[in-house]
């Protein structure tokens, strides 16, 4: 039998044990994986429909297990460039536009983001105006451009100002 002292030591114990864990912000890693696009699926930031519009698009998995869907990769940067997206960010994916059609991306050809190679400053219009083209190798890229002109970026290089720069791009349309 337990004296009063013991008793109130093993308590005071479990009570320490269990509060341990608290303040620990949990991950959900186990299935974050690119999830299919469908026809009713709309953008996390602007609220269009994913499929109706050609290039390449995105998806992240947040912490908490959710998944945002983005029509465009221009769309995931202004959602992942917030300030109080990126504690909720666990993955990014984005389309490796040298494995799949422009105007009907594939859900197998999802990469992740952060490895992608992005070509900025081409005339292809994806669904919020003028492309960042997302591609799995500088090499596919570097041939992107002999065609279609442009630049690279890493994802760590994308910022604000590539997003308006695209933004005053589309302003230039014929």
């Amino acid at each position: 039998m337990l004296t009063r002292r013991e008793f109130v030591l093993v308590i005071c114990g479990l009570s320490l044990a269990s509060l341990t864990g608290c303040g620990k912000e949990e991950t959900v890693v186990a299935h974050c994986e690119p999830q299919p696009i469908h026809d009713g699926d709309e953008c996390a930031v602007c609220g269009m429909y994913i499929t109706e519009y050609p290039g390449p698009k995105a998806q992240v998995c947040l912490r908490d297990g959710r998944v945002l869907k983005f029509c465009s990769t221009n769309d995931l940067f202004v959602w992942a460039l917030q300030p109080d997206s990126v504690p909720q960010l666990l993955r990014a994916y984005v389309h490796d536009m040298a494995l799949t059609d422009w105007e009907r991306p594939s859900d197998d050809a999802f990469i992740e983001a952060d490895i992608a190679v992005f070509v900025t400053d081409t005339p292809l219009q994806g669904a919020m105006g003028p492309a960042l083209v997302s591609f799995g190798s500088r090499e596919a890229a570097e041939t992107f451009m002999q065609e279609h002109g442009g630049r690279t970026l890493a994802y760590s290089e994308v910022d604000w100002e590539t997003l308006n720069e695209l933004v005053k791009q589309g302003f230039d349309w014929d």
